[in-house]
């Protein structure tokens, strides 16, 4: 079998996998809307994975997106709609949320929302925090298989740091799951709301810093906090300072 080399002089982001988390109604999912309008607008088509219990599809009514939603209730239902979703050729993908998927991993595990228990499952539970943990990954390759333009999000939460004590912000995924599913993005940035006197100040930050989970997987970091402008334009500027980032102009 002849085997192709890859190109690690890598200058564009011609397939990405982001994760963006932060508190409940900062304006996560709208920005979801502002990424898949900028990508249908290139001419691509897109879709919008709703996970049953977050049903944040209002936040996209006005932004002229038109039938590209799909709800999954269910892992299987999720899995299935991804396997459908590769033969549409998608150019982005939007999938809300992160903490969801979850919920339907544990609901195929035990038919009901809980953790796993040692007083029931005895030595079994620590095997099936395992199981779930890796459910969670597959169902976050599964969308990368779809797309190559990948858009999570998340509500956040507190985790033990294991680097420098005490804890950290972090996706809102139990104990070190957090940490681990990070691995699984090129990008991982926290997404901030600021009341002001007549506006709402967002920013995106990707930053290495010690009190967020980021991550960046691209050779020159992102330093600085990404001004997210209200209404339309938020996924251009995180797109923007990514390629600035990657070709070493920004």
């Amino acid at each position: 079998m002849s085997r192709q080399p890859f190109d690690l002089n890598l200058t564009s982001l011609d397939t990405l996998a982001v994760l963006i988390y932060g508190p409940y109604g900062c304006g996560k999912t709208h920005l979801q809307g502002d990424f898949l309008r900028w990508a249908a607008k290139k001419g691509g088509a897109v879709a919008f994975l709703n996970i049953r219990g977050e049903d944040g599809m209002s936040s996209l009514g006005a932004m002229g997106l038109g039938k590209v939603g799909y709800t999954a209730d269910t892992m299987e239902e999720y899995e299935s709609l991804l396997g459908d979703l590769r033969n549409l050729h998608l150019a982005a993908l939007a999938v809300d949320s992160l903490p969801a998927v979850y919920e339907l991993a544990l609901i195929q595990k035990y038919q009901t929302l809980r953790y796993p228990d040692p007083k029931r499952e005895g030595d079994a539970a620590r095997a099936h925090w395992g199981q779930l943990s890796m459910s969670v990954k597959n169902a976050i390759l599964l969308s990368r298989q779809a797309a190559p333009l990948v858009f999570w999000v998340s509500a956040w939460d507190q985790s033990d740091d294991d680097v420098g004590g005490g804890k950290g912000i972090t996706p809102n995924l139990p104990g070190k799951l957090a940490q681990e599913v990070a691995g699984r993005f090129d990008f991982v940035g926290y997404l901030k709301a600021e009341a002001l006197v007549a506006s709402v100040q967002r920013t995106v930050s990707f930053a290495p810093n010690s009190r967020y989970l980021v991550r960046q997987r691209i050779a020159r970091s992102i330093n600085h906090a990404i001004a997210i402008p209200e209404n339309t334009g938020g996924w251009e500027a995180i797109f923007t300072a990514m390629t600035h980032a990657l070709k070493g102009t920004g």
